[in-house]
């Protein structure tokens, strides 16, 4: 373990726990955990828009949406595919892949949110 290491602003060493490697491996699977929920919510959300007699206006996901469980496949695939991607442009660029996975999350959370507002009307109103 490091003795210290000086950061700026304070005039004497603080004590590090981990390595930088170790807090962005912490860091990527804090923001997976965070994607893999937001991909759950937007399947369960469809999902109810669907038995409200909603329908899908991707029209590359309408096949996909028919079957819960193709569409939790797909999306757990596509998760794969964002930790591979994700991992390699964290070696290749520190930092370049928790942007990635902000851009991402930025994206579905509009995503369900939007999903959010379809569903509320037909509940409340």
């Amino acid at each position: 373990m490091p003795a210290g290491i000086m950061v700026p602003g304070l005039r004497y060493p603080v004590r590090v726990n981990q390595t930088p490697e170790k807090d962005a491996a912490r860091r990527i699977i804090e923001l997976v955990l965070i994607l893999g929920s937001l991909f759950l919510l937007d399947i369960v959300t469809t999902e109810i828009i669907l038995l409200m007699g909603g329908v899908e206006l991707n029209l590359f996901m309408v096949a996909v949406v028919a079957s819960p469980l193709v569409h939790l496949a797909l999306k757990a695939a596509i998760l794969a595919v964002i930790i591979i991607v994700a991992l390699v442009a964290e070696r290749q660029v520190r930092g370049s892949g928790v942007f990635f996975y902000c851009m991402l999350i930025t994206m579905y959370i509009f995503v369900v949110v939007n999903n959010v507002f379809v569903i509320l009307p037909q509940v409340l109103g």
